[in-house]
This record gives C-alpha cells, structure tokens and sequence, in this order.
C-alpha cells in the first residue's frame, strides 16, 4: 500500500490510480503542454527571488500580467478548441446523415434545423453586427415571398384553359337546365302575401322574367302601402262633435210631472203664513213695547225680520230637502234641472234671494210664471231650479 499524488491509498499497481491513468491521455492531446509548464517551472524560481537593496529593478516589472481582450489566445487553447469543434462537427455529420437515412425510409418527417446546435463558435470568426443579420434575414425573406407570387401566378396563368375544358363538359346539362326553366316557380315573398303570391303562379304559366318581375313589384308596393284604418258609422270617433257639443234638450219639453199655477200659489201661501207666525214673537215685541206701527223705524225693524226670517227659512228647508213645509203638504219638490237632484246650498241661496226681491217688488217674479213656458219664476231662472210634482 502507497499513498499516491490524488491523496488514496491503493495497491502498488499504478494502474488502478485515476491520476496515472489520465496524464498519458492529456499529453497526447497536448503534446506542447508540457514542455511549456517546465519552461516556466525552470524560469519560476529565478523570478521568485527577492532583489538586493542595491540592485536596480527599474528593467523589470514584479506585477503579474493577467491576458487582456485585445491580446492573444495561448496556442494550447486554441488547440483544445479546435479539436473540440472537429468532435461536435463529426457528430453533428452523423446525426444528419442519421436523419436524413431515416427521412427517406419515411420514418421521420421533420426536416433538420438550418444551423447547428451546441457547436463551439469559432473563436477566431469576427461577431457579425446584429443590424447587418436581420436585413440578411429580411433579404431571405423576400426572396421566399417572391417565390410564392410567382408560383400563384403560374396557377393563375393556367386557370383559363381549365375553364375553358370546364365549360365544354358542361355544355349538355345546359339543355336540361332549359327544360327544368319551362316549369312554373314560386317566389318566396313576405309570409301575410305568401299565400295570394304563390296562388297566381301556380294558375298562370310561366311566361318568362318578365310575368315574375310583374308579380314581384305587386307584391312589393302591397307591402310598402300603409294600412288605412275605415271607422264604421256607429264609431265613438266619428260622432264626438255630434255627441260632445249638441245642445241637449230641455228637460221642460219632454216633462210631464210639473204642477198648475193654483198649486204653487196655495204652496206660496202657505210659506207666508208659516213665516208669518215665525215672526208673530217679534211684533209682539214690538207691540207691547207701546211702539206706533206707522213709525219709520217701527217699519225698517219688522222689515228686516221678516226678511232675515223668510230667507233662513228657504234656504235651510230647499238646501236640505228640496222642499218647504207648504212643498211637503202639497207634494211639491224643487230640483236642479241639469242633474234632477236637490239644489246645492248655492242654487238654494241665489233661490231664496230672489224670492224675497220678488216679493219686495209687488210679486213681479212670482209673476213671471205666468208668461214662461215652463212654469218657472224668476228666482227658479236665477237657481237654475224647476219645481216639479212628487
């Protein structure tokens, strides 16, 4: 057992150290290599020693020279690099021919990749500048594009003849394509006009484009016409003007249930004597006061409470019933002629108002239904009021 130089004890059979077994390997590939380590190895030690103090060593520089970019590569490595890209060359060479066997017996149908994979570039070939490589490729590129127009243009250039071969084949079925023109046809047309369309071909022959392009104008301005809408005579449309602004008919014209003259009177009557009586406390009043009747002031009071009294008591009794005390006893209602209700507090007022100014005036307003068609004093004009029979 011995230790040898990689650091492992083994046998003292020299063949069994990887260390041995290597050397002789890289001095045949480098044969320069080593006569140049011993060059240096010799010429080390002189450089390694240490001058004198006396001695000058402004000729001779101590730094360690590192190579630069712009100096030269060893000649051992470019070796080592050349015979490394000879290796990858041969196998790349091996590995096309290897491709191309197999693509011709049909085995594999990709095609190899234009440049080569994993080769180490050659050191002493100049880096081409990028901007010169992409218009070389653009250059490439156009010349495969004008390859492609001009091969569609050769297609192009020998289409005619096709059609014209086309075109003589053809000929026979032109005559059965004449005999299937002579059938009727049908035209597709809006679905609310199919049904009358496809009727009229089918009765009339075809006479040619000339009958279809008829029939289809028909139909065409059919369908652009816009509907028009017909009101019929009992229409609410029609007769608005007739029934909105006709004047409608007295109702007094077609009544049958007003009363006599000699009724209202008696009813008329009656309401003065009830007031009368209403207002019977305040002459009393008046009387035992010792007051003379043909005094002015005497008047104007007894006056004033008749009026007040005969008032109250036409528009209470009108406004809430239609009728008076006098009008319930002789089966008398006043009514409003528009709606044939009771007349509203208004109408009842305006009715009572005209009353007593009637009554003022000598009974010239009672009297005017004397000369009315309808039997309708002046405060039933002014009320808009009738008084009709129950």
């Amino acid at each position: 057992m011995q230790d040898c130089s990689c650091g492992v004890a083994h046998d003292d059979n020299s063949d069994t150290c990887p260390v041995s077994l290597s050397q002789p390997m890289i001095q045949e590939a480098l044969p320069d290599l080593s006569s140049k380590s011993d060059n240096k190895n010799k010429s080390k030690p002189n450089n390694d020693r240490a001058p004198e103090p006396g001695q000058d060593t402004g000729g001779s520089s101590r730094l360690i020279e590192f190579p630069g970019t712009g100096r030269a590569k060893p000649e051992w490595r470019k070796q080592l690099s050349q015979r490394v890209r000879e290796v990858q060359e041969r196998k790349a060479r091996e590995a096309a021919e290897e491709l191309a066997a197999a693509q011709e017996a049909g085995l594999v149908s990709c095609a190899l990749p234009s440049g080569q994979l994993e080769l180490v570039p050659d050191l002493e070939q100049t880096v081409m500048n990028p901007i010169v490589s992409k218009a070389l490729e653009r250059i490439d590129r156009a010349r495969r594009v004008d390859h492609f127009a001009s091969a569609g243009r050769a297609a192009v250039a020998t289409a005619p003849a096709l059609e014209t071969e086309f075109e003589e084949s053809a000929l026979p079925e032109r005559d059965d394509e004449k005999m299937l023109s002579s059938k009727p046809k049908l035209t597709v047309v809006a679905p609310t006009l199919a049904a009358a369309t496809i009727e009229m071909n089918v009765e009339l022959p075809a006479t040619g484009a000339a009958s279809e392009l008829t029939i289809e104008s028909s139909t065409a301005e059919s369908q652009s016409r816009k509907p028009v809408r017909v009101i019929s005579d009992d229409d609410a449309a029609l007769s608005y003007l007739e029934n909105c602004l006709s004047v409608p008919a007295l109702s007094s014209d077609t009544r049958h249930d007003l009363p006599g003259l000699s009724r209202r009177f008696f009813a008329g009557l009656i309401d003065l004597i009830l007031i009368a009586v209403m207002v019977s406390p305040a002459v009393a009043v008046i009387y035992s006061s010792g007051d003379k009747w043909t005094d002015a002031r005497t008047i104007e009071i007894m006056s004033g409470i008749t009026a007040i009294t005969m008032f109250a008591y036409l528009t209470i009794s009108i406004a809430l019933t239609g009728r008076t005390l006098a009008m319930r006893m002789l089966s008398l209602r006043t009514i409003d002629l528009q709606t044939g209700l009771i007349p509203t507090g208004g109408q009842s007022i305006k009715r009572a108002i005209g009353f007593v100014f009637s009554l003022a005036f000598f009974g010239l307003g009672v009297g005017y239904a004397l000369i009315d068609p309808d039997k309708r004093t002046v405060y039933d004009r002014l009320s808009n009021t009738i008084v009709v029979r129950t």
